[in-house]
């Protein structure tokens, strides 16, 4: 465990290049799903007329995977939707929850909508579900993260390689990489 006040702020600015990369796969998922389907204003408008990441993913996946399947890349395409899904819970929880020090050496988290929609009275904070996390696990998301790019592009990529677009690519199918906590245990 750290000794100094350092940790928690490389843990913060780790924190916020996750969030930046979350939107970044986003654009990654619009790209796949464009060329997948052969209309970047469709698929654009689809993904982004509406609010919320779900909303994009649920979008992405119903205009897409009917082309992947047709190139025999709907498992892949399957893959990288299902990754894509846990970055966002990754990142929801940097988004949507509380996180102090509590002075456990960890960074603590916590969702105060889960406390809120308790039935029965709250009486203070002290009745939160904390979690923990520390900079070896958000090292382990970012990973996650890179994985999901290289995914995305890969099934991109492919797919305009088996549809003639391209004649080749140097993208390689990525190793599955196992989906990183949200917290630590």
């Amino acid at each position: 465990m750290p000794t100094d006040a350092v940790w928690f702020w490389k843990i913060v600015a780790a924190i916020g290049r996750l969030l930046t990369d979350y939107n970044n796969l986003e654009v990654s998922l619009l790209h796949c799903v464009q060329k997948g389907i052969g209309d970047f204003d469709c698929a654009f408008k689809k993904m982004f007329g509406e609010r919320g990441e779900t909303n994009r993913i649920d979008s992405a996946e119903r205009l897409a995977l009917g082309a992947y399947r047709a190139v025999g890349l709907d498992g892949d395409f399957a893959l990288a939707i299902d990754a894509i899904r846990h970055a966002l819970k990754i990142r929801n929880q940097y988004v949507h929850w509380t996180w102090w020090d509590d002075n456990s050496g960890y960074l603590a988290l916590a969702d105060l909508e889960d406390l809120a929609k308790d039935p029965k009275p709250v009486a203070g904070l002290d009745e939160l579900s904390v979690h923990h996390i520390d900079l070896s696990l958000i090292e382990q998301q970012q990973r996650f993260f890179l994985y999901v790019d290289r995914c995305l592009l890969w099934v991109n990529f492919q797919g305009r390689l088996l549809t003639g677009e391209f004649k080749t690519h140097t993208y390689l199918r990525p190793t599955v990489v196992d989906k990183p906590a949200l917290y630590i245990p």
